[in-house]
């Protein structure tokens, strides 16, 4: 019997139908608008931007201290790019924490250094919320700080001069990214005092570039106001004016015009996160920062060596943790590590084992300083930052992040203790979810058309909250297969059903799936729809 191929409009309603998108919904879903908030809605956002408008009247020396990864970084920028329209540079430093040295978040270390450039006021960028005993350290040396964070917090805020949170207050977006909320700031500052200093209207929205980017980087929900800073990003970044990205979109042949999120969250992302992971984070500041085109080679050139020796690394460690997972009995969350494991890629590491092992992962190691960190990626029926919380004292000496991904310090002699904790507290954690989107749909070959994936992509960027769409393809038959890439690491094939001819790919190819995907071989897989290389639509085998 000829399957039924569906149109591409029945697909799309198909699509909006499984993310439980109504009718009336579906305008603002496909099309959002470019609006906000009351951006005064943030409880602190008045007293905050009234403090920055101070300083840079009175002539302080202003610290902006943000987090070394892909949502802290484009941040920071973000707040440059608002000192830079103020012609208000001179006075102003940026403090970027050593992931090795110094950790994740506000500390004693950052804030002696701005201490020594007589910084009088910090703004923070996604260095969590959680720093009390860091705020008040600055305020007994005068500093005031203005906390801009998106974390869950604790019962207690810092006692900061500002802190500006979606938990504080009742702004719309209660799920913005780091560098969302600092755009925030920079829009409330715009609304306020846009004329007096000469800010021509509609300028901030060069900055959604960084912030869309952030945004799909930092894995929060691609819904309401998120979808529509993505979607808006999206659209600046394809006409970025970042000398050092158009650098880096050249190196990597990538059309600027046909940029996907895929193509940032996969090829972007982990080349600037390799900074801080690898050797230092102010490479990948500098590159989003600067204007010198020289400067932006050089850099590009360098993140793809770290880059590669960081691919490198986690490969090796990947490899050692199959090992140790083989003999196990894997419980609904897995902590798994090594004192000879870098807490920096580690992350890296979660996440592969947790699509692998359809687990959620805490991976650990030994840092400098002689603690046991890592990272954790979760399933989404768990919460990292609702099981932190839920976790009896003493457990853990710092835990920190959202609903997908977090980090954790534990001591030696408690993380043989910790898998244990974190299942038993899954018990108790009310953790709030969502009905899971359905995202398998069985579909054939005959859905691999340009108009298809047109009407598909009206549903991107794809995300936490939107996840791309997987198809079940069935009775698939190989016709042909080829290794690819400087290694032949990667794979290629023609498949056919009785609708139509795709060819399929998948990079990394592990041994189960190259002895499945045979010239000969007929099968059943799930694949996502792309772009082809040269034109058409390829289907990216996921399982």
């Amino acid at each position: 019997m000829q399957p039924t191929i569906p149109t591409p409009d029945e697909l799309q309603s198909l699509l909006l139908e499984r993310l439980n998108i109504s009718k009336g919904e579906q305008k603002s879903f496909l099309f959002p608008e470019y609006k906000f908030g009351n951006l005064w809605d943030f409880e602190d956002m008045e007293i905050a931007v009234e403090r920055i408008y101070k300083a840079i009247k009175n002539g302080e020396q202003i610290g902006i201290y943000a987090d070394y990864d892909c949502d802290g970084i484009p941040g920071a920028v973000v707040l440059l790019d608002l000192f830079k329209e103020l012609k208000y540079t001179d006075n102003l430093h940026i403090y970027i924490p050593d992931r090795h040295d110094e950790g994740y978040g506000l500390s004693s270390v950052g804030i002696d250094a701005l201490e020594q450039k007589k910084v009088s006021l910090i703004i923070t960028v996604d260095l969590g919320i959680t720093a009390l005993a860091e705020v008040a350290d600055a305020r007994s040396r005068n500093i005031d700080v203005i906390v801009t964070d998106h974390h869950a917090p604790l019962a207690e805020y810092p006692s900061a001069f500002a802190v500006v949170h979606p938990k504080k207050g009742n702004y719309i977006n209660q799920d913005p990214c780091g560098a969302g909320m600092a755009f925030y700031l920079v829009c409330a500052f715009l609304e306020k005092h846009r004329e007096e200093f000469g800010v021509k209207e509609g300028w901030e929205k060069w900055l959604l570039d960084l912030v869309g980017f952030a945004t799909l980087s930092d894995m929060v929900p691609l819904l309401g106001e998120n979808r529509m800073l993505a979607s808006y990003g999206m659209m600046v970044m394809k006409k970025t004016r970042r000398v050092g990205l158009r650098e880096l979109f050249t190196e990597q042949r990538m059309d600027p015009e046909m940029l996907t999120e895929t193509d940032l969250t996969f090829t972007v992302a982990p080349r600037l996160n390799a900074a801080s992971r690898m050797a230092s984070p102010i490479f990948a500041f500098e590159l989003l920062s600067t204007d010198d085109p020289g400067r932006a080679l050089v850099l590009v050139k360098e993140l793809e060596k770290i880059n590669d020796e960081r691919k490198l690394l986690v490969a090796r460690i990947v490899k050692e943790a199959h090992k140790k997972l083989e003999a196990r009995e894997l419980p609904p969350i897995v902590v798994l590590g090594d004192l000879s494991w870098r807490p920096a890629v580690l992350g890296l590491v979660a996440t592969k084992l947790q699509e692998t092992y359809q687990r959620s992962f805490f991976v650990w190691g030994e840092s400098g300083d002689g603690l046991i960190k890592g990272s954790c990626r979760m399933l989404d029926e768990h919460h990292a930052a609702y099981l932190f919380q839920a976790l009896p004292e003493g457990v853990l000496i710092h835990g920190g992040g959202h609903q997908a991904a977090g980090g954790f310090a534990v001591l030696k002699e408690k993380i043989h203790f910790l898998e244990e904790e974190l299942n038993r507290a899954l018990g108790v954690v009310d953790h709030q979810k969502e009905e899971r989107v359905r995202s398998v749909i069985e579909m054939p070959l005959g859905i691999t058309t340009v108009r298809h994936l047109q009407k598909l992509r009206t549903l991107a960027p794809f995300g936490v909250g939107n996840p791309q769409p997987l198809f079940l393809f069935e009775q698939v038959e190989v016709m042909s297969t080829k290794a690819f890439g400087k290694n032949k690491e990667h794979l290629e094939c023609t498949i056919k059903d009785i609708t139509g001819q795709a060819v399929a790919f998948t990079f990394f190819v592990d041994e189960e799936t190259k002895e499945r995907f045979i010239p000969g071989a007929t099968l059943s897989f799930i694949g996502a729809l792309e772009a082809g290389w040269r034109g058409g639509v390829r289907v990216k085998i996921q399982k």
